[in-house]
C-alpha cells in the first residue's frame, strides 16, 4: 500500500474510533456518577443528612443552593444543614437520569427526592434535584452544585357549590 493511501486509511479509522471512544468515556462517565449519587443516597440513610453532604460535596467548591445565596464547600453545607444538631427531617432520594462528560471528569445527576419531617409536624415534601459532579485529584466524585426544587403543593379540591333550588 502507497503511504499515502496507508495515512489516508489510518485517518479515517481514527476519525470513525474517535467519537466512538469519546461515547464508551461519556458513558462510563455517566455510570460512574449515577453510582456515586447511589452511594450519596444510600449514605444519607445510615448517617445524619449534613454529614453524608459533608462527605460527598467537593470541599472548597461544592455549592448548595438554599435561599437566595449559595452556601461553598463541604463544611458550610454541613453547618447549613444543621451541623451536629439532631436531623428534623429524613431525605431521601434516587437517580433517575445521569450524563457523563466525553472527557471523563464530570458529570450531571437528576433525580426525585422526598423529605419527610421526623416529628410528623408537617407532610412530606417532594421535589427533583440536579447534582452536577466532578472527578477530583484522588479520584473521587464529589458534588459540585446541587440544587433540589420542590414539587409545587397540590392544592385542594374546591368545595362544590351550594345547591340553589329553582325559583318557584
Amino acid at each position: 500500500m502507497k503511504p499515502h493511501v496507508l495515512l489516508a486509511a489510518v485517518t479515517a479509522a481514527c476519525a470513525v474510533a474517535a467519537p466512538a471512544a469519546a461515547q464508551d468515556v461519556a458513558a462510563d462517565t455517566a455510570a460512574a456518577v449515577r453510582a456515586a449519587d447511589t452511594a450519596f443516597a444510600a449514605r444519607a440513610q445510615s448517617v445524619p443528612t449534613a454529614q453524608a453532604f459533608r462527605e460527598f460535596m467537593d470541599e472548597t467548591d461544592g455549592l448548595q443552593f438554599d435561599g437566595a445565596k449559595p452556601v461553598r464547600g463541604a463544611a458550610a453545607i454541613y453547618e447549613l444543614m444543621g451541623g451536629d444538631q439532631p436531623p428534623r427531617s429524613r431525605l431521601e432520594w434516587h437517580v433517575t437520569d445521569a450524563w457523563g462528560s466525553k472527557g471523563g471528569d464530570m458529570g450531571v445527576t437528576t433525580g426525585v427526592w422526598k423529605s419527610t419531617s421526623m416529628s410528623g409536624a408537617r407532610p412530606p415534601l417532594t421535589g427533583r434535584y440536579v447534582t452536577v459532579w466532578r472527578r477530583n485529584a484522588k479520584g473521587e466524585w464529589k458534588g459540585l452544585i446541587d440544587i433540589g426544587n420542590a414539587d409545587t403543593p397540590s392544592q385542594p379540591a374546591a368545595a362544590p357549590a351550594p345547591a340553589t333550588s329553582p325559583p318557584n
